[in-house]
């Protein structure tokens, strides 16, 4: 039924589009009336297909990562998209309310924006009255009154809440490469910045006579100046911060060769002495190795934590694929040796992949380098070598995400990394430096 509407309501733009619309205040009206029925039908559909994560099954690790990727909004869009649906699943009064036509789109959207999260549960208890307080409001108006709500609302919180409410700093980057900070900071949290920023703070150089030399900054410039000033400060002075300048969290597992083996293969979906002899065929492994891996497939593949917790084989191939890796010999409960720690991917290395790469590669996923672990494509406990035309960027979510059974990834000599999933779909991710140079090439 619905794909027979959608063609129809696909025919019907097109003649309109035939058509054209007229220069017309009514008909426009009227047309972005419409527009505004089908976004919060969209959108209800939008709340169901979260509330169930059906964003999963399409490779993504978010609904926000959903709607970047498959509808190609940009982050902020799809944000403040995904945060919609978030809120509107809290109020299905509001909800129906848009779908039937009684709030518009920007009355729902100044709800989202004015109510605070704190206030959330408590707005849902109101909503239906409020919904027929702001229905015959303009957007303006709708604001007012939400925000009388909202002053409402505080005078009930005692002193804790206002308290405990959360600090926030957010950074965003423009087109142009240029970021923009803002955000809110406790009393105490903001004098420690304005501290700080007097300590790094370089006044303007001076003449003999006290006079400025050259152009005089602007505060904002000078706190700007001092903001950096203060982070470059940090980084070069943190003990440990190394090469990569990136600190992972250190995880120790307990855990036999034999196990460590079987938790790669079981995590790549290989489970039958048919698979293993496939694999080596693939892999080009010897006899031995062979042997070592179908003697594998009798383990689990589990391993436990210094803290006792146990783990299956599909976290332990992720733990294992970016991670420093120590030989411990025993006899018995006796240590007999010590080996020395061994990373798997250089600093140098990870370097080589953030340069290729710019962010995770997963197909339509931009998380920035630091968030990202180094992916061996082929697990280096199979034979993998660790080579930079091996490895790619992963976020932590896609990284867990694909270190799961059924999932195979392929990275060709141009870089271009194809990740194949159980559910049948194949995708694709170019780096970005080959995705501007064919840019280039499409409208040159």
């Amino acid at each position: 039924m619905f794909e027979t509407l959608a063609d129809e309501l696909g025919g019907i733009v097109e003649r309109i589009a035939a058509a054209g619309v007229p220069a017309a205040g009514p008909a426009m009206v009227r047309l972005r009336a419409t527009i505004d029925r089908l976004e919060a039908l969209v959108c209800e559909a939008q709340v169901r297909f979260d509330v169930h994560e059906l964003w999963r099954d399409e490779g993504a690790g978010s609904l926000r990562g959903w709607l970047a990727d498959a509808c190609a909004l940009s982050r902020k869009d799809a944000s403040a998209a995904a945060r919609r649906s978030e809120r509107l699943e809290s109020w299905p009064e509001v909800a129906s309310a848009w779908c039937t036509g009684r709030l518009t789109g920007p009355q729902v959207d100044a709800m989202v924006t004015v109510i605070p999260t704190r206030f959330v549960a408590r707005f849902a208890e109101h909503a239906a009255r409020v919904v027929e307080v702001v229905a015959p409001l303009d957007v303006t108006a709708t604001e007012v009154a939400l925000r009388q709500w909202v002053r409402c609302a505080e005078a009930e919180d005692g002193a804790e809440h206002f308290a405990e409410r959360p600090s926030g700093v957010f950074v965003s980057s423009y087109f142009d490469g240029r970021m923009a900070i803002s955000g809110e900071l406790s009393p105490v949290e903001g004098a420690i910045v304005e501290a700080a920023l007097r300590v790094f703070d370089v006044p303007d150089p001076v003449d003999e006579h006290g006079d400025v030399v050259g152009p005089r900054r602007s505060m904002a410039t000078r706190n700007a100046d001092a903001l950096v000033a203060m982070a470059k400060f940090a980084l070069d002075s943190r003990d440990g911060a190394g090469e990569s300048g990136r600190f992972v969290p250190h995880v120790s597992l307990v855990i036999d060769v034999a196990e460590l083996r079987a938790a790669a293969l079981r995590g790549a979906g290989v489970g039958t002495v048919a698979d293993v002899r496939a694999r080596a065929v693939e892999r080009g492994w010897s006899v031995v190795e062979t042997a070592w891996f179908s003697e594998a497939l009798a383990h689990h593949g589990e391993a436990v934590t210094t803290e006792g917790q146990v783990l299956d084989p599909a976290a332990i191939s992720a733990l294992t694929c970016d991670s420093v890796v120590q030989r411990v010999m025993m006899s018995g409960s006796r240590v007999l040796d010590l080996g020395r720690e061994v990373r798997t991917a250089r600093h140098w290395q990870r370097r080589a992949v953030i340069a290729r790469d710019r962010h995770c590669r997963a197909p339509g996923c931009r998380v920035r380098p630091r968030f990202c672990d180094v992916h061996h494509v082929d697990h280096w406990i199979e034979g993998g070598r660790t080579d930079v035309d091996r490895m790619v960027l992963l976020c932590g979510t896609h990284h867990r995400e694909f270190h799961k059974d059924g999932y195979r990834m392929e990275l060709d000599d141009d870089a271009v990394f194809t990740v194949r999933s159980p559910r049948g779909w194949s995708r694709s991710s170019v780096p970005e430096r080959a995705e501007q140079v064919r840019f280039v090439r499409s409208v040159t």
